[in-house]
């Protein structure tokens, strides 16, 4: 069997090299891909979320997982001030008892923003402490907190995941709080 030359070796090696290239930079058959939103991994531990046991939860820059919304969820996104809200839908009945549903909803905050979310719905909490997060989503409403402070990062956007633990209601009244200044905002569970 003979072997390729190295000249014919260095050629399959820069073919290699610009297709892995091309891949990373989000090329696809010549297109560039299209555009979502960029995930990140929270540099942040989760402990950090409630560093007092009891206290209140903070979410800084370095807990979030992305720096904007995904494409396609323009119409389902809620805008108050620095801070703009997205609602999933209400998770399925986990199995066994479970007191509380829950249904997700981002935020994300604006560059160099601070905010204070509080629900003002009975019978709803706020869950974006992630020391609290279930893979069981069997949910207690008293796993969550009325309020929740988020602090965004100096130079871009960041979304924060969390939820509404709900035992009931699926519209939510909530109060925005930026530098003093409140703003009431009305959050749904998206039904399609």
């Amino acid at each position: 069997m003979r072997r390729p030359s190295p000249t014919a070796r260095l050629r399959v090696a820069l073919v290699a090299v610009l297709v892995l290239a091309g891949a990373a930079c989000g090329v696809v058959g010549g297109q560039a891909a299209p555009k979502t939103a960029r995930q990140l991994t929270a540099t942040v531990p989760a402990a950090a979320d409630r560093p007092t046991p009891g206290g209140t939860v903070t979410r800084r820059c370095g807990s979030h997982y992305a720096e904007d919304f995904d494409p396609g969820v323009e119409s389902r996104t809620v805008t108050a001030g620095p801070v703009s809200l997205v609602a999933s839908r209400v998770s399925p009945v986990p199995s066994g008892a479970s007191p509380a549903r829950m249904f997700k909803v981002m935020v994300r905050l604006a560059a160099g923003s601070q905010a204070t979310l509080r629900t003002a719905t009975a019978g709803t909490a706020l869950l974006y402490d992630r020391a609290r997060f279930r893979t069981d989503n069997i949910y207690r409403l008293a796993d969550g907190d009325r309020s929740v402070r988020f602090v965004g990062c100096r130079d871009r956007s960041a979304v924060f995941s969390g939820a509404i633990l709900t035992t009931g209601p699926r519209t939510v009244d909530l109060d925005v709080v930026v530098a003093g200044t409140q703003i009431p905002a009305k959050v749904a569970a998206y039904t399609n």
